[in-house]
């Protein structure tokens, strides 16, 4: 949905794709059905906004690895929802994340059948051992809310997508830094981000067919 800043008001159905609700095995066709639907509209943007509970686990981590190879930036808000339980797994694997407040993030901890495979995702994602400690926890009680410091110590980019533009665009994060502090203009970064729109829209394009070529080999 966009926000209309005149009017107050949120339209659709155009901006970001949310995905909501409890993840089920399944959703990852589904979803990949929403993009084939009307690919252009969805590369455009390539941003996802998580608003999801509890679910499949299995299914989460097939999301998050489509979302990371799609270079999908996902994002949570007060408005749309909360992410928690297995929605963590897909927000963990996104190269981009944030979220548009506290408390919006919550840790559920793992069902004992899914430890293993959570543990080898959570690390292939490089999220650091606190979290990955809280997430393997056996699930009881209330889940854990991500406070300040855990954001910071996730990163709203992952350290994969780092190297990424390091290779592929000599990304610079110390000019970075400085443009984001105002001791540096925007257009010193016009060549890096011109790179990285280049590279990501290139790959997500090639990831995205390949998904559905994929999908389509297994129909059949």
């Amino acid at each position: 949905m966009d926000h209309d800043a005149f009017t107050g008001r949120y339209t659709g159905p155009v901006g970001a794709l949310v995905m909501s609700g409890n993840i089920e095995p399944g959703d990852y066709d589904r979803l990949l059905q929403r993009l084939a639907d009307d690919p252009q509209r969805f590369l455009s943007q390539d941003r996802l906004i998580l608003a999801s509970g509890a679910g499949d686990a299995a299914e989460a981590m097939k999301i998050g690895r489509l979302v990371k190879a799609l270079h999908t930036e996902v994002s949570v808000g007060p408005l749309t929802g909360r992410c928690v339980d297995v929605c963590f797994l897909v927000y963990v694997a996104a190269e981009q994340r944030g979220t548009d407040g506290g408390g919006l993030i919550g840790i559920q901890g793992a069902r004992q059948a899914d430890t293993a495979a959570v543990r080898d995702f959570l690390h292939e994602n490089e999220v650091p051992d606190s979290l990955v400690e809280r997430a393997l926890r056996p699930a009881s009680g209330g889940p854990y809310w991500l406070n300040d410091t855990d954001e910071a110590n996730l990163g709203w980019r992952s350290p994969s997508f780092t190297r990424y533009l390091m290779i592929h665009c000599h990304w610079d994060e110390e000019v970075e830094r400085e443009v984001r502090v105002g001791k540096r203009p925007f257009t010193d970064m016009k060549d890096m981000w011109a790179c990285r729109n280049r590279a990501t829209q290139s790959a997500a394009a090639a990831a995205l067919a390949a998904a559905l070529k994929g999908r389509s080999s297994v129909a059949r």
